[in-house]
This record gives C-alpha cells, structure tokens and sequence, in this order.
C-alpha cells in the first residue's frame, strides 16, 4: 500500500502557516474573551423593612419614588461600573447614574428615581395632582450598562 507523505513544499509550508494562525487565533480568543454577567431588573415603589418590594406593574405615579433593584449574576472578579439612564416621555435623560464598584459572582444594587415638581406648582398640586408634572407623564425608559458591555432597556409607566 502506496504512502504519501507531504513535504515541506511550498503547499506544506501554507497549510503548516495557516494551521498554527487559527490555532493562535482560536487560543487568543478564548483566553482574551470575558463571560458578560448576566443582568436583571425589577421596579418597585413600595418599601416594607427597609427594602423594596417588587411589583406586579411597571405603572408609577407622580409622587412615587421608584425603584430599580438590579441583580447581576456571573461578574468576574475585579472592578465594575454600572451605568443608569432613566429617560422620560420625551426622549430626555432625567438622571444618569454612574456607580463604580467591586465584585465577583453575584450581587445586588438598588437605585432610585423621585420625580419633583417645578417651584410653584406645589400650591395648586391639591386641585390638579399633575399641575407641573405634564412632562413626567407617560411611557419612560430605565437603560442599564455594566462594564460598557451588557445592556438592559426596561419601560415603565408614570401616570399622575
């Protein structure tokens, strides 16, 4: 039975180049690629003992102060940085939070928003509840980021 070997030519040295280039490459990124935690939310705007309380509706009103408790599951170890966008009806960011932290694993953070009225709009608040608020009043967006990577869009609802 005939064997065939296959030399250095030049088709060897091509194969031999191209082998050890996807090898490096599958090497370097699996080595260099780092697992995106896994990220949640729920929003709440009760409180009992201290801590919030999730809800069954992503529907606020005006005078709530809304949380947003954030679990992240599957984080290296190390340094992080957790962003929050809470947008309004209109398109505009009304708060923005940056939040550098350490950890591994698991963790949970809660953040809040609280919607204030504009200076005097509080003394004819008794009469119309949404006297001032008329730009908080609809459909919002929580937009979360860790580590620049992971990102979760939630929506909510403020009706007054």
């Amino acid at each position: 039975m005939p064997v065939v070997t296959m030399g250095a030519g030049r088709l060897g040295s091509y194969r031999t180049v191209l082998l050890a280039l996807c090898v490096a490459l599958f090497f370097g990124s699996v080595s260099s690629s780092e697992a995106n935690p896994n990220l949640s939310v729920w929003l709440g705007s009760t409180v009992q003992n201290g801590t919030p309380v999730e809800k069954d509706t992503n529907r606020f009103g005006c005078n709530d102060k809304i949380y947003a408790v954030i679990d992240l599951l599957g984080l290296e170890s190390g340094e992080h940085r957790l962003q929050a966008d809470w947008t309004d009806p209109g398109g505009k960011i009304r708060e923005h939070v940056d939040y550098p932290f350490n950890g591994s694993g698991g963790t949970r953070i809660t953040i809040w928003l609280k919607l204030h009225p504009p200076k005097g709009s509080a003394l004819f608040s008794f009469f119309n509840p949404a006297m001032g608020m008329e730009d908080f009043i609809g459909l919002w967006q929580l937009t979360l980021r860790v580590d620049d990577d992971t990102r979760l869009d939630t929506k909510f609802e403020v009706l007054c």
